[in-house]
């Protein structure tokens, strides 16, 4: 008997430090990002830079809390596990796919980030999910290249497939393809009409269930400022 309480004890006791350690990790990983918000909203580009040669500008998302830098690294793995100071951390950074231009946009701009418990990063982005939230809020803004663009959300859904990740097209026809089926992959409907003209950009982040499961969100340019 008194084995068994003890080892309820250390069970319990692990189970609080753990609990107690991760409010801890994105407690301080919010107060990093915070830093970096206020850095950003009092001065320009090329200060961000001299902190992070990877940044390439900024993402929010109408509805969410998502309002982060964007880095780029010479991989995907890299920004996974480091936040915008290079530091391991497991809440890692809002993170351009490396394939991607860091000077101009390509037809599928694709940006990753993490689904955290706390709701940062990436997590409020199963929002779209939502028919309701999917109708009410519409708009992507990325400062990118010295431009801040605007886009319209067009899609949103949960897969384990990997086609969302294209971003080489050879032809028009190729593009107007892929559109398509992420459009068609959409739990909620979209008016929008893409045509080979466009270029969209891609949000991805992991879900608490699988491994391998994204949910993904696609919006199309709409205006450059």
């Amino acid at each position: 008997m008194r084995t068994i309480l003890f080892i309820s004890i250390i069970g319990i006791s692990v189970s609080s430090y753990l609990i107690i350690s991760t409010k801890y990790s994105y407690k301080k990983a919010e107060q990093k990002y915070d830093e970096i918000v206020s850095v950003y909203e009092k001065s320009e580009f090329d200060h961000l830079q001299q902190i992070n040669q990877d940044y390439l500008g900024w993402i929010k998302v109408e509805g969410t809390n998502i309002n982060y830098p964007v880095v780029q690294g010479v991989d995907n793995d890299f920004y996974l596990t480091h936040n915008f100071h290079k530091e391991p951390d497991k809440v890692g950074s809002i993170y351009m796919d490396y394939r991607n231009s860091n000077k101009e946009l390509d037809k599928n701009v694709i940006i990753y980030g993490h689904n955290m418990k706390d709701q940062s990063m990436f997590a409020t982005l199963r929002h779209f999910l939502d028919e309701e939230f999917f109708n009410e809020n519409k708009t992507i803004t990325l400062e990118f290249s010295d431009n801040e663009y605007e886009w319209e959300v067009f899609s949103a859904y949960v897969t384990r497939e990997t086609d969302w990740m294209e971003v080489d097209f050879n032809e028009p026809s190729n593009f107007l393809d892929f559109a398509g089926n992420m459009s068609n992959k959409s739990y909620n409907s979209s008016s929008s009409d893409i045509n080979e003209n466009d270029q969209i950009i891609t949000l991805a982040t992991c879900t608490s269930h699988v491994d391998d499961e994204r949910v993904v969100v696609h919006g199309k340019l709409i205006k450059e400022n």
